[in-house]
This record gives structure tokens, C-alpha cells and sequence, in this order.
């Protein structure tokens, strides 16, 4: 009776969310493409959306695993600049924006995720409570940093053979370019950081 009774309080504070959706590593594949791209077959936003995200990055994170690879890599982690992909940032961010548990990894990557700092991610407090009371906001932090960190990986590629005039011209506007995403950012995180706030406040 008590364990029935524990599990009820459990479900009514989770408000009976659905567990991470089961697919195979393909479709898993797909799903993940369509969110890095910021066409989601379902919005993060609502129970399903997130069920669908993690099931995706469970299942293509196992079958990474069963291949012997680390997945997703972290910038700075030995790969070159440019070598991690749009996908595997995503999915890094999504794990600061706490749309992806930890758990929902494999390998050494749980681990490393679960001890991640992103020096670029704006502070953000109690990010449970943010998604449920400014998850677009949240949303839209998750696609400017991921775009940033982008844009950051190619702004190193081009450091490295800037040697002519026309790759300096376009050095100066990669950097212009990240300089808005991380205002943009920084926008967004105040804006979120006001929400959780206002909702603490009220109760």
C-alpha cells in the first residue's frame, strides 16, 4: 500500500510523463537530424516532444556505443575543429538545457556529461523549472548556443589558414556573428532567468 502510494506521488509530481520513446538506431538518426535543424517532429516543449528527443538520443547513443564510438564528442576533446557535428552539439546543449538527461547516454560520454560545463552556456538556475515556465525562451537559448558553438568551431578552422586578405574579411564576420549569438543569448538567459523568478514569487 505504501509503495502504491509513493509511485501515485511520483506520477502526480511528474505530471505522468511518458518514458523516453523506444526506436531503432536509424529513425533515431532522423529524429535527431530534424531537432538539430530546428524542425522537430514534436515540440520539446510538451511531455511527448521530450520523450521523443531522449528516446532518439538513447537509441542512437547505444548503437554508438555497440560500435566502440564515443558519442557525442566534446568540443575541445582531441577531434579537430569542424569534425563535430551539428547533431552531436545539439545534443550537447540539450543536455545544459536539461531536455536530455545524462542518463539518456552511453559510455564515457554519461559521465562526462554529467560533470559538463559549458563555458559559453549563460547561467541558468533551476533549468526543471524553466522548462516548464519558459520553454520557448529555452528552446530558442538552445538553437542560439548551438549556433554558436558552430560558428565558433569554424571561426578555429579559418584561424588556422587565414593567410590572405579574403579569409581575414571573413574571420571578421564569423566573429561579428558570434559576438550576436552570444548577445542573443545573453538576452535569452535574462529573459528565462526573470521567468523562473516571477514563478518562484507567485508560488
Amino acid at each position: 500500500m505504501l509503495r502504491m502510494m509513493i509511485l501515485a506521488a511520483a506520477c502526480a509530481a511528474s505530471a505522468c510523463a511518458p518514458s523516453p520513446a523506444a526506436m531503432p538506431a536509424s529513425q533515431a538518426s532522423e529524429v535527431l537530424e530534424l531537432f538539430a535543424a530546428g524542425r522537430p517532429p514534436r515540440d520539446v516543449c510538451t511531455p511527448e516532444g521530450r520523450a521523443l528527443l531522449r528516446g532518439a538520443v538513447r537509441a542512437y547513443s547505444a548503437a554508438m556505443a555497440e560500435a566502440g564510438e564515443a558519442w557525442p564528442a566534446f568540443p575541445d576533446a582531441g577531434r579537430e575543429p569542424g569534425e563535430i557535428t551539428n547533431v552531436e552539439i545539439t545534443v550537447l546543449i540539450g543536455v545544459a538545457a536539461g531536455f536530455i538527461e545524462a542518463s539518456d547516454l552511453r559510455g564515457p560520454t554519461r559521465t562526462l556529461a554529467q560533470r559538463m560545463t559549458l563555458a559559453h552556456w549563460p547561467s541558468v538556475r533551476d533549468l526543471r523549472r524553466a522548462a516548464d515556465v519558459a520553454c520557448p525562451e529555452l528552446v530558442a537559448l538552445q538553437q542560439t548556443a548551438s549556433r554558436f558553438v558552430l560558428e565558433r568551431e569554424r571561426f578555429e578552422r579559418l584561424s588556422d589558414r587565414a593567410d590572405s586578405a579574403r579569409a581575414q574579411e571573413r574571420l571578421r564576420r564569423h566573429a561579428a556573428r558570434m559576438q550576436r549569438s552570444m548577445a542573443e543569448m545573453q538576452a535569452l538567459a535574462e529573459i528565462v532567468t526573470r521567468k523562473v523568478e516571477e514563478s518562484r514569487r507567485a508560488g
